[in-house]
């Protein structure tokens, strides 16, 4: 297997390990909804998913060296030499970063990890929109590209609606194991997740229709 087979061996792993991890989290969220379930149940399927999430937020962060490189490789785009090794450098200092965080729950270097981690989402979103309308306007690369672009955008904007639709939800969970479940803040719970869900369903979506554009290259 040569060095371009393996990259996009590992673009797939990364594809595969986003969506099918972040899978669990939605169940794991779902799960944490059922007030028949004692709270330390609810507590710990939340908590699982909480760690799941970690392999979705590392793709994530890996995603936009890993395409850049497999389109420059290929012809489909054109950048500055060391434009690529640029972005690894700033994806991996990114998953740094993260891992820092994860592996300090419930310590300032968590909390700052995952305020650095949502300004890199808001600027990604910006900077990958911008660059997705570029390509599909200026025609610099092929239509399929410049809209997988533009879709990764997107979900760089659902990431960062996510996080601060998600805050909520965890301070209505977190008053259920203090005080203990009731009808009143199971329900309040409930509402606050809701609309998680819809972000979740909208990133699936991208991710599904990012995945088929890179494959099957429908528009020239």
């Amino acid at each position: 297997m040569d060095g371009y087979s393996l990259a996009v061996f590992f673009h797939v792993l990364l594809f595969v390990f986003w969506l099918g991890t972040d899978v669990g989290v939605f169940l794991a969220a779902k799960i944490s909804e059922r007030a028949e379930l004692s709270v330390e149940t609810r507590s710990t399927v939340l908590g699982l998913g909480m760690v799941l999430d970690r392999l979705p937020r590392s793709a994530l962060a890996l995603i936009v060296p890993s395409g850049l490189g497999l389109a420059v490789h290929s012809g489909q785009l054109s950048l500055p030499s060391g434009f690529v090794l640029a972005a690894w450098v700033f994806a991996l200092v990114w998953l740094a970063v993260l891992w820092m965080g994860f592996l300090n729950p419930q310590s300032k270097t968590e909390q700052r990890a995952m305020l650095f981690n949502f300004a890199m989402n808001a600027v990604l979103a910006v900077a990958v929109l911008v660059a997705g309308i570029y390509l599909l306007s200026t025609g610099a690369a092929a239509t399929w590209l410049a809209l997988k672009v533009l879709l990764v955008g997107f979900i760089f904007v659902f990431g960062v609606t996510l996080d601060v639709l998600f805050k909520p939800a965890v301070e209505a969970f977190v008053e259920i194991t203090t005080t203990g479940a009731t009808d009143e803040l199971n329900e309040k719970y409930s509402k606050a997740i809701g609309p998680v869900y819809l972000i979740v369903l909208a990133i699936y979506a991208a991710v599904l229709a990012a995945a088929w554009l890179g494959i099957a290259k429908p528009f020239t």
